[in-house]
């Protein structure tokens, strides 16, 4: 993982100062003094613990559930200036991930899903400024809400959890124009978000002990950012 965090964020920077060249200076070259909105979308590469667990805890699943498990995350970002080193951004990402296991005995396929709404709050600091690309670290926490479904033969079950996450980034943001920039990034996530539970209150059926929702991940994305 330390060995994908490196490539991640030497990729990046490459990608950030190539395409950023030869980008004619927007008339205003310092970014962090204008207001950002970006959008787009990501992959990740996560362990969400306790629901491998629960896959494999099902004897009439053929197949284990590997610990790590890709997802796909789409996102929307509005960054306010605060000073020429410091901005802060809101930001909406909504992963989604699920399982396709085959079964024993005749009982169909099974499926495990899971979604997660993750509104963060996130400070960054300017690491470069050049106009035509700019390159920035941050850190952030916020407050996650997460839906999990299972689906075996004639058994479902929808269980619900929330809980705070945190995540330390990297990104970059390169010219494609005066105000429209490519958008190129990289995370890590620690979400803890808490216990499941159906609309009854009642954990997923029977679990020996609580299942909840915590994962960490690592993740790169790529969009768009328009620069006011």
């Amino acid at each position: 993982m330390r060995r994908f965090i490196r490539k991640a964020a030497g990729l990046l920077v490459c990608l950030t100062v190539l395409f950023g060249q030869g980008i004619s200076q927007p008339e205003n070259d310092d970014l962090s003094g204008r207001i950002g909105i970006s959008a787009g979308m990501g992959v990740n590469y996560h362990n969400a613990q306790d629901i491998v667990n629960r896959v494999n805890s099902f004897s009439i699943i053929s197949q284990r559930a590997q610990d790590f498990k890709s997802g796909v995350e789409f996102f929307g970002i509005v960054s306010l200036p605060l000073s020429e080193d410091w901005v802060v951004k809101a930001e909406y990402v909504y992963m989604l991930a699920s399982y396709n296991q085959t079964t024993q005995g005749g009982f169909g396929p099974a499926e495990f899903s899971y979604d997660v709404h993750m509104p963060t709050l996130i400070g960054q600091y300017m690491l470069y400024d050049a106009g035509t690309y700019n390159f920035k670290v941050g850190v952030g926490f916020g407050y996650h809400f997460g839906t999990y479904k299972e689906k075996i033969a004639q058994f479902q079950g929808e269980y619900t959890a929330k809980g705070l996450g945190s995540l330390l980034e990297l990104e970059g943001n390169t010219g494609l124009g005066t105000n429209l920039y490519a958008h190129l990034g990289t995370q890590a996530r620690w979400d803890f978000i808490g216990d499941l539970k159906n609309e009854n209150g009642n954990s997923p059926t029977g679990s020996a002990t609580a299942t909840t929702l915590h994962f960490f991940s690592i993740g790169a994305r790529l969009g768009v950012t328009y620069y006011f």
